[in-house]
């Protein structure tokens, strides 16, 4: 009998886990009762931190393609959570601001996303010690890195 080396690969294991982790942080965001994903959550979360940010920043920080962020930012300009604005010095370039809106949702809703996070970090991680918490996440980030 032989393996499958395509879904017993650490890509495909990574994928894998990355797609369990994306189903347990928006079924807490359901829980919470807002009706966002929590890549949705992560760009609102990049535009409060570093508002006036463009569309491009928002896609190398959170490694994003294009076609992904203009969909996210679609949705989150549709629901009144954030605003749009061609940058001054380059019109191609679209900035991104919470609205009133988007920042009270924000605002009020901090604690319970952090909450949340935390929560699905420490579902994943259970049964590792703290050193091995530590090493996981500097190899994770040394392999990001590889692959940037």
């Amino acid at each position: 009998m032989t393996t499958d080396f395509f879904l017993d690969s650490l890509g495909q294991q990574l994928k894998v886990l990355n797609i369990l982790v994306e189903k347990a942080m928006n079924n807490g965001l359901k829980q919470l009762g807002l009706s966002l994903t929590g890549t949705q959550v992560a760009v609102l979360s990049l535009v409060q931190q570093r508002a006036p940010i463009t569309q491009k920043q928002v896609e190398v920080a959170l490694k994003l393609s294009h076609p992904t962020t203009r969909g996210i930012v679609k949705r989150l300009v549709a629901t009144g959570l954030i605003q749009t604005t061609s940058q001054a010095a380059d019109q191609r370039q679209i900035v991104l601001r919470l609205t009133a809106t988007g920042q009270d949702l924000m605002k009020t809703n901090f604690e319970q996303l952090k909450a949340q996070v935390a929560g699905v970090e420490s579902q994943m991680v259970n049964g590792l010690s703290t050193a091995e918490q530590a090493t996981l996440q500097q190899l994770l980030m040394r392999m990001i890195k590889n692959m940037s």
